[in-house]
């Protein structure tokens, strides 16, 4: 009899749970059959967005969605922006696969994301301490002490580019420690068309505006995590477009290395950079703040972005450097290694055991050229055979006496040498 009780309450719990799997399955097939309909887009899109927004200082909006939302989405008309409407992220739409257990909690993942005409723009206006994505991501937990402290982090495992526009955005000043004389003119050069740089007057100040344009490639690896000093970290598969780092924009076919997002800076390493006629490996920083750990010194506000880059080229074409200095000769090409840093007196581009050739004469040797106010040429030590003095006057930006000498051979040395 005993047995036979247990026979009927094993049945019973079989068929129970059967019952509440059979359920759990019928929910979930109903579930499915919504998420797929009009309506029930719609509705998860509503509350997804709600959700989403409570971890966002700004506004969250996407026009429309179609897909089974369980697995993935595409999603049209994204928009995230600031407080005050100002954007920081449109994008005509998205295709997206994801966890979806992850999508409500702190540390997001997602599997595939591919952005259609991404416009994101980055900026830091004058007097602020924060950029605007740092300010949109901020952790308001922090701003509450009763509010136990988690931190938020996207991961994403591919990301794919599709015709990608970039701005940012930096605060500008004129050479604090000039007089207000020459700060006046330096802010009205500055603000000319055919000034080196892009600036423009702004609410407070003036910002420098960097532009890449014409994006497209492949990203992976992406921790996304503004608000922690650890900072955002990307790997970089293959990117190409245009970059106006100057007025003159560079010709970026392909960049594979790393790149890491910090507070006060930005790291970098790209073994790999291709330009149209050079293949160039590079690394370097870029410091935002005036912070001594970040950048090794005490920069000035008028100074930053701060520059500290390195390039390393066997096959480098001066034409595709002309975005750096346009003077340099566009029928010269060799090997060299180039250096980059910003000075209290300009940009220093400084060159080291190049050995190329130009129109008419092949040059061997280092040397450096600052270009600020005026052009400096300094750790001059070069070999020209033979030496063509029309090469050289047109690198110069006001030429030299003499035009068209050819001489047999030079060794020049010297240093600090202005014109």
């Amino acid at each position: 009899m005993a047995s036979l009780r247990r026979s009927r309450a094993l049945r019973h719990t079989a068929w129970g749970v059967g019952g509440v799997l059979l359920g759990v399955a019928l929910a979930f097939l109903v579930l499915n059959l919504f998420a797929r309909t009009r309506a029930g887009h719609a509705r998860i899109l509503e509350y997804t967005l709600n959700a989403l927004a409570r971890n966002v200082q700004g506004s969250l909006d996407v026009q429309r969605i179609s897909g089974n939302l369980f697995e993935g989405a595409r999603l049209y008309g994204i928009s995230l922006t600031e407080k005050d409407g100002t954007p920081f992220v449109l994008a005509d739409s998205a295709d997206v696969t994801y966890d979806v257990r992850t999508l409500l909690s702190p540390r997001i993942r997602i599997n595939r994301l591919v952005l259609y005409k991404p416009n994101i723009y980055v900026r830091r206006s004058p007097g602020d301490s924060l950029w605007n994505y740092q300010k949109i991501f901020r952790d308001t937990a922090a701003l509450n002490p009763n509010r136990p402290r988690v931190q938020r982090v996207t991961f994403v495992d591919t990301l794919r580019v599709v015709n990608g526009f970039t701005r940012v955005e930096i605060p500008w000043a004129p050479d604090s420690t000039a007089s207000a004389r020459a700060q006046r003119e330096e802010v009205r050069l500055a603000l000319r068309d055919t000034s080196p740089v892009i600036v423009r007057r702004v609410r407070g100040g003036y910002l420098r505006t960097i532009n890449m344009t014409g994006l497209g490639g492949r990203l992976r690896q992406i921790r996304f995590s503004p608000g922690a000093e650890s900072g955002s970290r990307i790997t970089i598969d293959t990117l190409r477009g245009r970059v106006q780092f100057f007025r003159r924009p560079a010709d970026v076919r392909h960049v594979q290395g790393t790149i890491a997002i910090l507070p006060d800076r930005v790291e970098f390493d790209a073994p790999v950079l291709r330009l149209p006629a050079s293949r160039i490996a590079t690394s370097g920083v870029i410091c935002t703040k005036n912070d001594t750990q970040a950048c090794g010194r005490r920069v000035p506000q008028n100074e930053l972005p701060y520059y500290d880059i390195a390039f390393r080229s066997d096959t480098m074409a001066f034409r595709d450097l002309q975005w750096m200095y346009p003077r340099f000769p566009s029928g010269a090409h060799g090997k060299m290694s180039l250096f980059l840093e910003t000075r209290p007196e300009g940009t220093l581009f400084d060159i080291r055991d190049a050995r190329f050739t130009a129109p008419g004469t092949r040059i061997d040797g280092s040397f450096g050229i600052t270009v600020g106010d005026t052009i400096v040429f300094s750790n001059v030590d070069v070999q020209a055979r033979p030496v063509r003095v029309s090469t050289i006057e047109r690198m110069l930006p006001e030429g030299l006496p003499v035009r068209g000498l050819v001489l047999g051979s030079a060794t020049i040395r010297g240093s600090g040498v202005a014109r």
